[in-house]
C-alpha cells in the first residue's frame, strides 16, 4: 500500500514535534503533545513514532532522494494500487486537488482526519474517515452518513453500529488495510479499534461534540 507523509519543509518532524510547529501539519488533533519536557512529551497519545518513518522520509527528501513530480504525473504513479492519505500528518493540511490526483487511478484508499470541527476543512471528508474521539462523535458521523474511526479506551466496547477494524489484533487480523478498504471517507464504515502503538492509552476529548447538522455530501 503506497504511503504518503505530510511534513514541513523547513523543520524535520522531530524538531517540529518538540517546538509545537507540527500544528501546521496536524492541526487541532488532540493527540499532539502538550509540551516537550526535555526527555519526552506531555500528554502525547499519537500512535506514530515520528523518529522512525516520518523522520526517515524527511531525511531522504533533504538528501535529494525524493524526486519532485508534477500533479499531472501523480495518477500514473499510483495506478491500480491502494494508497494511504496522510500516513503521518493530517490530510486536511494538503489541498484537495492533491488527493484528487492521488486517488484518481488508485485501486482504493484509506484516510483519517481530526479536523472535522473546522467546517472550512471538511472537503477532505470526501476521502477521509472522521477521527472520532468519543462515542458521540462516532454517532454524529453516522447520522451524517460519514465514515468514522474511533480508538477505544481500555475496557471500552464498540457501539452497536461500529465494526471492529478487520486488520486489528482483536479482530484476528482477518484483513489488512490493503485488502480491506472500508475506511474511505464519505463511503466508509464506522470502525473502532483498541488503543495501540506508542501513544496508548488514549486521551479523553472534552471539546464540544462534532456537529454535522449542516453537512451535505
Amino acid at each position: 500500500m503506497i504511503q504518503s507523509y505530510i511534513t514541513r519543509r523547513d523543520l524535520d518532524p522531530m524538531a517540529a514535534l518538540k517546538t509545537g510547529a507540527d500544528v501546521s501539519i496536524c492541526g487541532g488533533c488532540i493527540h499532539r503533545p502538550g509540551r516537550f519536557t526535555g526527555s519526552g512529551y506531555s500528554d502525547r497519545s499519537c500512535y506514530v513514532n515520528v523518529g522512525q518513518g516520518p523522520l526517515s522520509v524527511w531525511r531522504a527528501w533533504e538528501r535529494g532522494n525524493v524526486p519532485a513530480v508534477s500533479l499531472d504525473a501523480v495518477p500514473g504513479l499510483v495506478a491500480g494500487r491502494m494508497v494511504r492519505l496522510g500516513t503521518y500528518g493530517d490530510p486536511a493540511a494538503v489541498p484537495l486537488a492533491v488527493w484528487d490526483a492521488y486517488t484518481a487511478n488508485s485501486k482504493g484508499w484509506t484516510g483519517y482526519t481530526h479536523q472535522s470541527r473546522n467546517r472550512k476543512l471538511r472537503d477532505v471528508l470526501k476521502y477521509c474517515q472522521v477521527s472520532a474521539d468519543t462515542p458521540d462523535d462516532a454517532a454524529a458521523a453516522r447520522r451524517a452518513g460519514l465514515g468514522s474511526f474511533r480508538v477505544l479506551r481500555a475496557g471500552e466496547n464498540p457501539l452497536d453500529f461500529e465494526t471492529i477494524c478487520p486488520a486489528s489484533e482483536e479482530a484476528g487480523r482477518v484483513a489488512t488495510c490493503e485488502t480491506c478498504g472500508i475506511c474511505r471517507g464519505v463511503d466508509g464504515a464506522n470502525v473502532a479499534i483498541a488503543a495501540h502503538g506508542i501513544g496508548a492509552p488514549v486521551k479523553i476529548d472534552r471539546r464540544r461534540p462534532l456537529d454535522f447538522s449542516t453537512w451535505r455530501t
